[in-house]
């Protein structure tokens, strides 16, 4: 999308239908990509730059030129072979093959004219004279189910021991949390004004995950206080829904119908979902927020990288030592993190099943 006449940056939106997301560049940059037409080489394009465009480019920077829109996939090579790695241009993020072949769409849409809508008809779900209540309400409510919870833990045990019920609604329990949660994050963006690119929900290892893509830099400019509301808004919401569960268990659990069950699952599957979120082992929003807080973006990928160059004997030498403490604290922490919850995981489930 060209400029508008009356811009002041005259900059150039690319826009990207399969995946939603869009890029800017400079006049210079965007005429430089218009010649990268798969038939012309290096030299040839820095010979039409300047003849046609008055653009003077050397090689070497059109080379790092080339490379950049290749990693972004604004080109792509014929003959390359497939990677195998998933290189997220969004986030910034190099996933590992489980990724590419694993993950499973289920909802992926641009979703700001929704956000626009449930916004202009319901500014007041954002603010804080709104949330603060709903807050206590939830809060209550976990202490009403720990003051019951030997009951609750009867009902638990009938629902996911004596029967198969809980099967039939575990996963739209868990989608709808998980969508839930999203929107809780989207929601937020659209009220401090930060555009949402992305939205979607998958199925990634058997396990039901989600995502909101925001705009990076009008997400990046956001004061830090805001961008770590908007970061705890998804699990306020998972567990003002896991409260509704409750609610609903304490009104009706002594009917012993089928609706029970939901009301069980309910609570027990949306606040199981919510755990890998808030262990910072994992890219959730408790590592999101930890990031933002240390202003050090994708930390933990850049940890792995720096303990790799160190290990190949080609560590990198213009980091500060408290960049490289961090760096080791990371990745020891995250190994420790996995070894832990993989071990608790299997714990769990042989417990699960061994259980007469």
């Amino acid at each position: 999308m060209p400029p508008a006449a009356d811009s002041v940056t005259r900059r150039y939106n690319i826009y990207d239908p399969s995946n939603d997301i869009s890029f800017e560049l400079g006049k210079a940059e965007y005429l430089l990509a218009l010649l990268f037409d798969g038939q012309r080489n290096l030299e040839d394009i820095a010979i039409v730059a300047l003849t046609q465009y008055q653009i003077k480019v050397n090689l070497e920077k059109l080379a790092q030129f080339e490379r950049k829109l290749l990693k972004l996939k604004l080109l792509s090579k014929q003959n390359t072979p497939k990677a195998k790695k998933f290189y997220d241009p969004a986030m910034g993020i190099t996933y590992g093959p489980f990724k590419r072949y694993l993950l499973i769409n289920l909802v992926k849409i641009n979703p700001q004219p929704l956000l626009d809508r449930i916004y202009r008809l319901m500014p007041w779900c954002c603010y804080a004279v709104f949330v603060l209540p709903l807050l206590a309400l939830a809060i209550a409510s976990f202490i009403y189910l720990g003051l019951h919870f030997d009951t609750f833990m009867d009902d638990v045990g009938r629902t996911y021991v004596q029967s198969y019920n809980w099967l039939l609604w575990h996963f739209p329990v868990i989608l709808t949390s998980i969508a839930l949660h999203e929107l809780g994050h989207a929601m937020a963006c659209r009220h401090y004004g930060v555009k949402v690119n992305d939205f979607g929900i998958g199925i990634y290892l058997l396990l039901a995950t989600g995502w909101v893509r925001p705009e990076q830099k009008q997400w990046s400019q956001l004061p830090l206080k805001h961008r770590v509301i908007t970061i705890l808004v998804g699990p306020l919401v998972s567990l003002l829904y896991a409260a509704s569960g409750i609610v609903l268990w304490a009104l009706f659990h002594d009917t012993q119908s089928i609706l029970d069950t939901l009301f069980v699952v309910m609570v027990v599957a949306s606040l199981v979902s919510l755990i890998p979120t808030l262990l910072p082992t994992f890219n959730g929003d408790s590592y999101l927020a930890i990031t933002e807080v240390l202003g050090q973006p994708r930390l933990r990928q850049h940890a792995f990288n720096y303990v790799k160059r160190h290990w190949r004997t080609a560590p990198l030498k213009d980091i500060s030592p408290a960049l490289r403490r961090l760096y080791w604290s990371t990745f020891l922490l995250t190994c420790l993190g996995w070894i832990a919850t993989w071990y608790f995981t299997v714990f769990f489930l042989i417990r699960l099943f061994d259980n007469p």
